[in-house]
């Protein structure tokens, strides 16, 4: 007995091994205050986000939505439970949001905030308010075609060839009583002076029927802005004309009335630098000898020509020529009248000379004229440069008197005779 109470002795006057019993003893009272004996302690949280999860909600469900423009609210709680748990929990463990079940129809509600610690252990207190009070109205939404909204005026004389709008729609949502006022969506664009082509973003604007700006702070867009894109063309509108001609003589456009249908005028595109110094554009010629008495209609498709596009609304144009009050008369050349023939580029070493004894001639011309015109009146020449017909006939030209208008009616040809000069 005294051997083992003098081995207690010399162990507890080692300063070691005191040193271990002190430690184990105060791990030993640690663990029971912890674990036995542990208190219950609070901890506060503060500006702990609430969860906004709207969407499936039977709110959101029966149309309706929140008059919010921002979803972020927070809440303060105390959290209370053993140290041990406390010890274990932290902020970001709080999982906070708002219970929509109550709301079903339109008006104010305070929607209650659920908390949820993730430990059964621990219990809160909510600091302050347990819910958020909100407005629910009916929720609707549109979808508009976006227009551009020309600030502006394009340089004079050009205009638009081709214009897009990306996209081409918006949808708005938001409250019914909202989106029931809008009627146009457009996006400004500034276009003063413009020549080239335009590719600019802007901001959608919403608009009511009266053209007033609508309040956009509960609506959602689609798309808030578009890309407009608009190619320019310099274009003009010039007169029409055409050529009047009689191949076989005369000159009959002075008494000529030209008619253009459906417009007197083309509109035309290119470079303002062509455009600018065209101010007529010939679509054809019209041969006056294919109208058989005073008028005809000939029909012209106008073609383009290079560096012009011809844009008018038809590419058709009716020409109608009225000759007016001319007539018709024929006249009989003599054998002396064709003897007077002028004869050009004569073979050399040859004379030449018509054997025919007439020649008869028909000629339009208003009629006091024809009464002032005999056979006598005309100038003949043969060409020898000309090519002659089958017959081996050449050409007549007829000349009429200077200042006197009228036109031949046909192409006529005579039997020439080449002999040595002597």
């Amino acid at each position: 007995m005294s051997k083992i109470v003098g081995f207690f002795e010399r162990l507890f006057r080692n300063s070691l091994f005191l040193k271990i019993l002190s430690v184990v003893i105060a791990i030993g009272i640690w663990l029971y205050i912890v674990n036995v004996a542990d208190p219950r302690r609070t901890e506060e949280y503060t500006n702990v986000p609430i969860s906004f999860v709207y969407e499936g909600t039977v709110p959101y469900n029966n149309s309706l939505m929140p008059l919010v423009t921002n979803r972020s609210f927070y809440v303060n709680l105390r959290v209370s439970g053993s140290r041990t748990s406390l010890m274990n929990f932290s902020k970001d463990k709080i999982s906070a949001s708002l219970n929509f079940n109550s709301v079903a129809a339109a008006g104010i509600y305070d929607v209650p905030i659920s908390i949820s610690l993730g430990n059964d252990s621990l219990t809160y207190e909510i600091l302050g308010s347990d819910s958020v009070t909100l407005e629910f109205v009916k929720k609707s939404s549109t979808t508009l075609k976006v227009d551009m909204q020309r600030i502006g005026n394009y340089k004079m004389g050009y205009s638009v060839v081709e214009q897009t709008i990306s996209p081409e729609t918006v949808t708005v949502e938001g409250p019914k009583s909202v989106i029931d006022t809008i009627s146009f969506a457009e996006v400004p664009i500034d276009v003063t002076e413009s020549t080239g082509n335009i590719v600019e973003v802007g901001d959608i604007l919403l608009l009511t029927s009266d053209r007033s700006y609508v309040d956009r702070t509960y609506l959602t867009l689609s798309a808030s802005q578009v890309t407009v894109s608009v190619a320019l063309q310099y274009k003009k509108s010039v007169k029409v004309t055409t050529s009047l001609v009689n191949p076989y003589g005369g000159d009959e456009t002075p008494y000529a009335t030209v008619s253009y249908s459906p417009s007197p005028y083309l509109y035309l595109q290119g470079d303002e630098s062509v455009l600018s110094v065209i101010d007529t554009y010939n679509i054809g010629t019209i041969n006056l000898a294919d109208i058989p008495e005073t008028s005809r209609t000939f029909e012209f498709t106008v073609q383009n020509q290079s560096g012009i596009e011809v844009v008018s609304d038809s590419k058709t144009v009716a020409v109608t020529v009225d000759l007016g009050n001319a007539a018709i008369k024929s006249f009989r050349l003599s054998a002396a009248n064709l003897r007077n023939t002028t004869f050009l580029n004569v073979p050399e070493g040859k004379t030449a000379s018509i054997k025919e004894l007439y020649k008869v001639i028909t000629l339009r011309a208003q009629e006091y004229t024809l009464e002032e015109l005999s056979s006598d009146s005309f100038r003949l020449y043969v060409d020898f440069s000309s090519i002659p017909n089958e017959n081996g006939e050449y050409p007549l030209i007829i000349e009429l008197p200077s200042g006197v208008y009228g036109g031949l009616m046909n192409r006529y040809y005579v039997n020439v005779t080449l002999e040595d000069a002597e």
